[in-house]
């Protein structure tokens, strides 16, 4: 059956987790130095990324119960303020800008553009609150490509399950069977597009299998068209 939709996951396929917390850090950095004693934009990727953990936070290192309330209660304890804000001001300041602090993946808007111009839907699939997936794409601008957003936030269930990946092929108003995800994470992504069957491709570069892959591997966005093509 041949492929009508293509669907993508966002975090380490779209945007770059990495490279945007580093974006955030120094725009962290800019926005409160004058409340720094020492400002230390190393330090603060470090934190942050410590607790973001590519957008898989470790449960030890989660101190509230987002990662932005998380980030900003660990930037309060180790930066050093000469005159501190208050953790909910810095919270929201996570919140506020790190979807304008998104960096894209090389050749992502490329990829969608040849994408939509080929005439395929496109849509997303990502697990997080769903206004933080929107800002993040909104940072990107990229939200415009996008025939339907799904998030795990939103339909109240995550990746890997099936239903999510299923409830975005309808409204598609496509067949499962006819579309084709691409994600970096070789269970939620790979395999809960398999599950609910879909054909799915592996973005390899950010996490290690655990399971053996059934599904191909990519190294770039680009190679999508090898796939779609072959």
């Amino acid at each position: 059956m041949s492929i009508r939709a293509v669907l993508f996951d966002l975090d380490n396929t779209l945007t770059h987790r990495g490279r945007s917390v580093a974006t955030f850090s120094q725009d962290l950095a800019d926005t409160y130095q004058s409340q720094l004693n020492c400002v230390d934009v190393e330090q603060i990727e470090s934190i942050v990324n410590r607790i973001d953990n590519g957008g898989y936070p470790l449960k030890e290192y989660l101190t509230h119960p987002s990662i932005g309330a998380s980030v900003a209660y660990a930037l309060l304890q180790e930066l050093n303020w000469q005159a501190p804000p208050h953790l909910e001001e810095l919270s929201n300041f996570w919140f506020a800008q790190f979807g304008h602090s998104a960096v894209a993946m090389p050749e992502a808007e490329q990829t969608l553009t040849r994408l939509k111009q080929a005439g395929y839907k496109l849509a997303i699939i990502s697990n997080g609150g769903h206004a933080t997936r929107l800002s993040i794409l909104n940072g990107l601008g990229f939200q415009h490509y996008f025939d339907v957003i799904n998030s795990s936030g939103l339909f109240g269930q995550a990746k890997p399950q099936a239903d999510i990946f299923i409830d975005t092929a309808q409204q598609l108003a496509v067949e499962v069977e006819q579309c084709l995800f691409i994600g970096d994470h070789p269970i939620n992504d790979v395999q809960g597009a398999q599950q609910a069957g879909m054909q799915a491709l592996w973005l390899s570069g950010f996490h290690v299998p655990s399971v053996q892959m059934t599904a191909p591997s990519i190294t770039a966005l680009s190679e999508i068209f090898d796939y779609l093509e072959s």
